[in-house]
């Protein structure tokens, strides 16, 4: 028996949402993962005081693409798919945290900007990148476990910032930091 894909994403949705919340991990999410999301845009911005110019160069281009994938899935993918949030979706949504930004959840702009910044550090520079990488997949498990988006949202939103910065740092031929 095959599961179609979509069903698929509601039973990854409800395992991460409701089968294994708890208050410990409410808490880490909360209080934790949430903050920690600062992280992300800080290590672009402290490369822009590094006094090698690729570094620079690569922190304008991570700190653009993270700014520039959030505001192009809110402001043009969103309206264009009209997908609805979790909680209108699915039945007994847990919702951890009272967010509100847009009644449409696809893609996650939330995922793009974090994916956004952590891809162009991660192709040019590996060690900070893996770290980054790390905090973007647990933006992305953040925003599936307090009820504000679905895995397809995450994926599709981690999907479309890879495309778009590896296509954009192949067009600018960036050096490589390693």
């Amino acid at each position: 028996m095959t599961m179609d894909f979509f069903t698929l994403n509601e039973k990854i949705f409800i395992f991460l949402n409701k089968t294994i919340a708890n208050p410990i991990l409410d808490f880490l999410v909360l209080w934790v993962l949430i903050p920690l999301f600062f992280l992300l845009g800080l290590v672009p911005f402290l490369f822009l005081f590094s006094k090698d110019k690729n570094k620079k160069i690569l922190a304008l281009f991570a700190l653009f693409s993270g700014f520039f994938l959030y505001w192009f899935g809110h402001s043009i993918l969103k309206p264009i798919f009209h997908v609805p949030r979790p909680s209108v979706l699915f039945e007994n949504v847990r919702i951890l945290i009272p967010w509100h930004e847009s009644p449409y959840s696809f893609p996650s702009t939330t995922t793009m900007l974090a994916f956004g910044l952590a891809f162009p550090i991660f192709f040019h520079y590996r060690k900070a990148g893996s770290f980054l990488l790390i905090l973007a997949l647990l933006v992305g498990f953040s925003l599936i476990y307090s009820g504000f988006h679905t895995p397809f949202d995450v994926l599709a939103g981690i999907l479309s910032s890879f495309v778009f910065v590896f296509l954009v740092d192949k067009i600018l031929k960036l050096e490589k930091l390693n």
